[in-house]
């Protein structure tokens, strides 16, 4: 019994990363277009990316992840940092 709770935990725990990579904005910090990956200032972690998606990011940028069916992850721009840096939130 202890078993099938540990597997589905482990279920569980990978389920709700993916949902929170998904859910989350992340605010770029910087990026790698050679490597095609991103530094996110939340979760102070590379991630991987299309590297055409990249291109137009800039640092303070607010974006999330879309995971698509091939696996891979595309940036989803939310707001530019000159709009966070203007906003009133």
């Amino acid at each position: 019994m202890a078993y099938i709770s540990l597997i589905s935990a482990t279920v569980f725990a990978a389920s709700n990363l993916t949902e929170r990579i998904n859910g989350d904005r992340m605010t770029v910090l910087k990026t790698d277009i050679s490597t095609g990956r991103f530094l996110c200032v939340e979760h102070r972690s590379w991630y991987p990316v299309a590297k055409s998606d990249l291109r137009s990011l800039q640092p303070g940028d607010i974006v999330r992840l879309e995971m698509q069916s091939s696996g891979d992850s595309r940036v989803i721009r939310l707001r530019t940092a000159a709009d966070e840096l203007g906003s009133s939130e």
